[in-house]
């Protein structure tokens, strides 16, 4: 009899403890949410990141603070989160410059995609384009490509993220021309440059690129991405121009630590997508040009798999020394 009450004795036990690790899930959260952009302030990442944590913040009933580290083509910021606590208060809002390209160009990224982090939900979708300053003699893509090979190297890009940089290498190859890349943290020191004279051609997001165009200070020269936009119509695509499979699409999404807890990652997809569905979001991305895209963690981890894989080919056919 005494083994028997001290059996139920235990079994009690352990139900308070299962019932106190339930309540502790269902409680998420509660306390602030950090959302690292691994870029510079008013980049495609920083916008998509501060609509949605504004308005997750509030089903969500904590504040979900942003915060920038840019540096090295995201790497920073992606390797803070790798390293922090897989409790759902650090999160990181990923691109495919920051995700899927450093395993193709860096010769020991600082983490793991696959092991160190959770797909959460894809946040957003943007379009990819080319400018050249206003005042330019370049007026078309094939006008950069014959300035190119009558000054091999004297013509610079900015190279202010990994998909933009692999874009132009792809563009070097395919076209056998030299352009010279600078470096930079991110889109905005680049735009800096480009308005004053220090570069000759920057690859940017659509957004970033029809405010400047809109503004009368820099010209579409091409689309990066696979398909013309409604937003600028008559720009052609590298495709129709004759680049043959030239199609970078940019995307954006946000990602957990390894290890964060099922119940949570579900939960921050589930506000993240009637975030992205809502009529303040999409009015800011509308402003942005950015595609209004929600993906499930499932998804997401499939298209991180495409991903990687497509531009490891890429710096592979295109022979692009890894940093």
């Amino acid at each position: 009899m005494k083994n028997w009450h001290r059996r139920r004795a235990c079994l009690a036990a352990v139900a308070v403890l299962s019932s106190a690790s339930v309540g502790a899930q269902t409680e998420y959260p509660t306390q602030a949410i950090k959302m690292i952009v691994p870029f510079t302030p008013g980049s495609t990442s920083d916008i998509a990141a501060r609509a949605i944590a504004q308005k997750i913040q509030g089903p969500l009933g904590q504040p979900v603070v942003v915060e920038n580290r840019p540096g090295a083509n995201g790497a920073i910021g992606m390797q803070a989160v790798a390293k922090a606590k897989p409790d759902g208060y650090t999160l990181v809002v990923g691109s495919i410059s920051s995700t899927a390209v450093p395993a193709a160009i860096m010769r020991n990224p600082p983490f793991d995609l696959f092991k160190d982090f959770m797909p959460v939900s894809v946040i957003a979708g943007t379009t990819l384009m080319l400018v050249v300053p206003k005042e330019s003699p370049l007026d078309s893509l094939a006008a950069l490509v014959d300035a190119a090979k009558k000054a091999p190297g004297r013509l610079s890009y900015a190279n202010s993220a990994g998909l933009y940089l692999l874009a132009m290498e792809s563009l070097k190859l395919q076209a056998g021309i030299d352009l010279t890349a600078v470096a930079y943290k991110g889109p905005a020191e680049a735009t800096t440059d480009l308005l004053g004279g220090n570069l000759s051609v920057q690859p940017d997001s659509l957004g970033a690129a029809t405010r400047l165009i809109q503004a009368g200070k820099t010209k579409a020269l091409a689309v990066l991405s696979g398909t013309r936009t409604p937003v600028l119509p008559e720009i052609p695509t590298m495709q129709e121009l004759g680049y043959k499979d030239f199609d970078f699409n940019g995307w954006i999404g946000v990602l957990a630590p390894a290890g964060t807890p099922p119940a949570i990652v579900e939960r921050l997809h589930r506000e993240m997508a009637a975030a992205i569905a809502s009529p303040d979001v999409q009015r800011v991305y509308a402003g942005a040009a950015l595609d209004a895209v929600a993906m499930s963690p499932a998804r997401y981890r499939e298209l991180l798999e495409r991903e990687t894989a497509k531009y490891q080919r890429i710096v592979e056919q295109a022979r692009i020394p890894k940093q």
